[in-house]
């Protein structure tokens, strides 16, 4: 059982971020509780670590420039996790994550690679229009539908059109919607190796300049 006491509150999250900056540190929230991350449209001048730590509601990153690394390794996300048209000036590190709403990455700059190997989302992906210096490694990641008051949020994973100046990587996921990458564009191998897919793999104008590894791909169709 949870106590209150033991919840990180707004207060608490902005002074860790002040010393943070002030220190020339990342701010250090591993293995915390917090009720809830909102930074929006602003710039934070460290990293953000939330290794296994837990947010009870949501993340909210919109329009914000994170100058560092954001770490959730093994975080539980309560809810959804939003960072349209923000600015992450490292990687992103979602190994093991738990995220029980969407991960809505729309617009997303990522000056490093966006590594959520393991990680499980319920509800779509969306990496649409986002821009990633690094490698995109979603292997045996589960993007699963979600439920909510009779409403159903497709598994999806939108890409559309996504830069990707490195390697995508989905060896081995579930992906219980479709995969959509219209006119998405990925410098180096597009890995989807024993992937498997629920509904459509959607190709149609998209740009791979390196090879396409689709051995043991399982789709409802392909739509090139």
């Amino acid at each position: 059982m949870v106590s209150e006491k033991d919840i990180l509150n707004r207060f608490n999250v902005e002074q860790e971020i002040r010393m943070a900056e002030l220190q020339g540190r990342d701010a250090n929230f591993e293995g915390k509780i917090i009720s809830s991350l909102i930074l929006n449209k602003r710039v934070v001048e460290a990293g953000l670590n939330l290794k296994n730590a837990i947010v009870m509601h949501v993340i909210s990153l919109d329009e914000t420039t994170i100058q560092g690394q954001l770490n959730l390794e093994g975080a539980v996300i309560k809810e959804s996790f939003y960072a349209g048209s923000a600015t992450i000036e490292g990687d992103l590190i979602l190994i093991n994550a738990k995220i029980s709403g969407v991960l809505n990455l729309i617009a997303t700059t990522i000056r490093g690679s966006l590594n959520g190997e393991s990680m499980a989302v319920s509800g779509f992906l969306s990496l649409t229009r986002s821009q990633i210096r690094d490698d995109v490694i979603l292997r045996k990641a589960k993007i699963n539908d979600a439920f909510h008051v009779g409403l159903i949020i497709r598994g999806d994973i939108y890409m559309r059109e996504a830069m990707i100046t490195g390697s995508f990587d989905a060896e081995e996921s579930f992906i219980e919607g479709s995969l959509d990458m219209m006119n998405a564009f990925v410098a180096n191998t597009v890995n989807l190796k024993s992937a498997q897919i629920g509904n459509s793999l959607i190709t149609k104008n998209a740009n791979f300049k390196g090879d396409v590894e689709m051995t043991g791909l399982k789709s409802k169709e392909t739509i090139e």
